[in-house]
């Protein structure tokens, strides 16, 4: 699933994460484990794109806040840059 970060609003696309599509609202990753008792909640949300041929494209991803960290997220792989 593609991971987006939300800065004011605007939603800026930084990486991949292994996330299933069927996943809820929220996907909770246990940090230390499943016997911890710390983890993050991450939004699951959607994201509309404009492309440059007028075609409109809504999918799902992972939100983040401008605070939160992506390499939590299992799988994590940033755009090349």
């Amino acid at each position: 699933m593609k991971v987006y970060v939300d800065e004011d609003g605007h939603k800026r696309l930084i990486g991949r994460a292994e996330i299933p599509e069927e996943t809820g609202p929220v996907h909770r990753e246990w940090l230390f484990g499943g016997e911890s008792a710390i983890y993050e909640d991450f939004a699951i949300g959607s994201v509309t794109r404009f492309g440059t041929d007028g075609r409109t494209t809504v999918e799902r991803a992972v939100i983040l806040s401008p605070l939160q960290r992506a390499d939590f997220l299992p799988g994590w792989a940033p755009l090349a840059s």
